[in-house]
C-alpha cells in the first residue's frame, strides 16, 4: 500500500442516514466506506448492498466482526456486496482461516479486528501467517470509557506490527486531527473514523479536512 486511506464508519440505524453520509463521504474523497456493526444489526446486511450502491467506485466494509462459522458470513457479505468483511481476532483460527478462503473464492477481502484483545502484538503476528488482508487495532467505546488502552500504547503497537508485518495496519476508535498525523507516521494504513465525521455539522468539509491531515502526514 502506498499513502494511508481513510475509511469512514457508519454506525448509525436508519439506512437512510446511512446511505446520506455515505454519498457526502465519498463525493469529498474518503477512500473507503464502512457498513458499521450497528447498522448492519439494525437494518441487515442488505444495508451494506444499499452502500454498495451509491459507493461502486471505492470499496465497502462490512464490519461483521465475525467469530464463527467464517465462510458462512463471509459470503452472506460478499453476496450483498461488501469489498472487505471483518473477522474478530478473538475467533478461532480455523474461523479466520475458513473466512480467508471464502474471501478468496468470492474475491473479497478480509480485515481482522483487535477489539478486546489482550496481546494484539503476538496475536497480530499469528495472523501474518493466515493470508489475512488488513490488521485493524480497535479501541472500543467502552474500553475508551473505562480507561483502558490509551492513544499512546496504540501508537506503541501501530509501529511494532507494522514494521514487522507485511499486513496493513488500520487504525480504530478515538482518530481526530489531534492524532491523525502521528498515527500515519507511526505506519497506520489506514484511519477508521465514525462520529468524528458521521456526527460534524458538515460531513463534506470534516472529511476534507481529515483528508489534508492524512496526506500532510
Amino acid at each position: 500500500m502506498g499513502k494511508a486511506l481513510l475509511q469512514v464508519a457508519l454506525d448509525v440505524t436508519r439506512v437512510e442516514d446511512a446511505l446520506s453520509i455515505a454519498m457526502m463521504a465519498r463525493e469529498n474523497g474518503a477512500d473507503m466506506i464502512e457498513a458499521g456493526t450497528l447498522l448492519i444489526k439494525s437494518a441487515g446486511i442488505t444495508s451494506v448492498k444499499s452502500i454498495k450502491q451509491v459507493c461502486r467506485d471505492i470499496p465497502v466494509v462490512a464490519d461483521m466482526k465475525v467469530l464463527d462459522t467464517g465462510a458462512e458470513e463471509v459470503e452472506l457479505a460478499a453476496r450483498n456486496g461488501a469489498d472487505i468483511v471483518t473477522v474478530s481476532a478473538l475467533a478461532h483460527d480455523r474461523t479466520i482461516l475458513d473466512a480467508v478462503i471464502a474471501a478468496r473464492n468470492h474475491g473479497v477481502k478480509i480485515m481482522v479486528d483487535f477489539l478486546h484483545v489482550s496481546d494484539p502484538l503476538d496475536r497480530g503476528m499469528d495472523l501474518c501467517e493466515l493470508g489475512v488482508d488488513y490488521i485493524c487495532i480497535h479501541r472500543g467505546i467502552d474500553a475508551v470509557k473505562a480507561g483502558a488502552m490509551r492513544m499512546d500504547e496504540v501508537m506503541r503497537i501501530v509501529k511494532a506490527l507494522s514494521s514487522s508485518c507485511n499486513i496493513p495496519v488500520a487504525v480504530a476508535g478515538g482518530i481526530d486531527d489531534s492524532n491523525i498525523c502521528e498515527l500515519v507516521r507511526a505506519g497506520a494504513k489506514v484511519l477508521v473514523i465514525g462520529s468524528y465525521i458521521t456526527r460534524s455539522a458538515d460531513v463534506g468539509r470534516t472529511v476534507r479536512w481529515v483528508k489534508r491531515f492524512i496526506d500532510s502526514a
